[in-house]
This record gives C-alpha cells, structure tokens and sequence, in this order.
C-alpha cells in the first residue's frame, strides 16, 4: 500500500511538490514512532531510537509499522501518533530522521522542528 506521505516524499525528490508541502503532510499524517520500552500511557518510559548527527541526535520515525520494522531489534514498541503531536512533543535539541535507511525518507533538523512548532500553533 503506497501511503500519501511517501508518495509526497517521492513527488518532492522528483521536483514535483516543494518540501512545504511534504512537511505539511508528515504533520497530517499517521507516523510509526518506535521505542525500546513499553511507553505505557503517559509515554515516561518511552525509549525512541536515536542517530547522532554533529551536536544533537536525531530520532528515527517512519510512515508506516511496515517501514519500523527496520529497527525492531533495537525497539520492539512501536507508538502511532500524527506527526504534528510528534512536532509538539519532540525536544528542542533533537531532530527527526523520516524512514532512516530509504530513499523515501528525509531528515528535519531541531531548528527546523522548531519552525514549524510556529506554524502549527496559531
């Protein structure tokens, strides 16, 4: 099943959409979001599976449970949320890393994340 996210990454990599639009979709989309631990409700022992990159690190997130299964051994939890709630809830100092091992993924940096925080609370 092709997912709209992905074919918007895919529409972006051939200049066939701007990378506005695709950070407009992940906001609107359902995202696979994998932990090491069991989050539990209020998400205190959620475990993301984290990249470093320079100074900060960047937490992996992918468009499907389908595509999460790639870090399974590493988090057997996977939390689905849309990915404005992602946006809302990521720290200041950590990117996201969208589909890490794809050519259907790209990476948005914290002051990136940052950016659309205004844009996505009025």
């Amino acid at each position: 099943m092709v997912l709209v996210l992905e074919t918007a990454i895919a529409r972006a990599r051939s200049g066939q959409l701007t990378m506005q639009s695709v950070l407009w979709t992940f906001a609107a989309s359902t995202l696979s979001v994998p932990s090491g631990a069991d989050p539990g409700e209020t998400f205190t022992d959620f475990q993301p599976v984290l990249f470093p990159k320079h100074d900060h690190s960047m937490m992996a997130v992918f468009t499907s449970p389908h595509e999460a299964e790639r870090v399974a051994h590493l988090a057997p939890f996977v939390v689905s949320m849309s990915g404005s709630q992602l946006l809302l809830r990521s720290p200041a100092t950590q990117g996201l890393v969208v589909n890490p091992g794809s050519n259907l993924g790209f990476d948005i940096e914290p002051a990136g994340i940052a950016k659309l925080r205004t844009e996505l609370v009025p």
